[in-house]
């Protein structure tokens, strides 16, 4: 933790140093970790004023804050201000992590079979043991819908990925369980 204080037009006391040190450590509670803070305090004709600049792991966090009464008012004015801004980037942090690991609890709920059924039983594997295995590349030629069921109805292979000659747009035509032939267009 540093803290510096500066005074403009103004004595920098050991009670307004022993305050900003206070709540310092307060937002370096808040923070979880150590924070540079810089309190510039001034006097400008019957107002006194803090200016706050607190910097913690590439953050930065600014307040200032005017009062007639007297300097410590301000800097807690200040402090306040700066507590709430870390607490709003924090939460903003916090939410941004959850609501990514919320979606993709979502979207693993939504792609699971139902407990009880034969798929789950078939797909019994956790999903930390799947993984991707990339076996070949696939070289997508032009031909036609009529072509590439000809040649998918002939071959041993379960789909065939091509790119349909009369629209451009890929393709895919595999078999189905039931004997006929599925086409799904991109």
């Amino acid at each position: 933790m540093a803290v510096e204080c500066t005074g403009r037009n103004v004595e920098v006391t050991s009670a307004l140093k022993n305050l900003a040190r206070a709540r310092a450590e307060r937002l370096e509670r808040h923070l979880g970790g150590p924070a540079n803070v810089r309190v510039v305090l001034s006097h400008e004709k019957h107002r006194f004023g803090a200016e706050i600049i607190a910097t913690h792991r590439r953050q930065r966090w600014n307040a200032h804050e005017y009062t007639t009464a007297d300097p410590k008012a301000a800097v807690a004015l200040a402090f306040a201000k700066i507590d709430a801004q870390a607490m709003k980037d924090s939460e903003k942090r916090r939410d941004r992590k959850n609501r990514v690991s919320q979606r993709l609890l979502e979207s693993v709920e939504a792609t699971a079979p139902a407990p009880g059924t034969r798929k789950a039983a078939r797909n019994a594997a956790p999903a930390s043991e799947r993984r991707v295995v990339r076996t070949s590349r696939l070289a997508v030629k032009p031909m036609s819908i009529e072509e590439a069921a000809l040649f998918i109805g002939d071959s041993e292979q379960e789909f065939l990925v091509f790119r349909d000659s009369s629209t451009e747009h890929v393709a895919v035509i595999y078999k189905r369980r039931d004997g006929n032939l599925g086409l799904i267009e991109c």
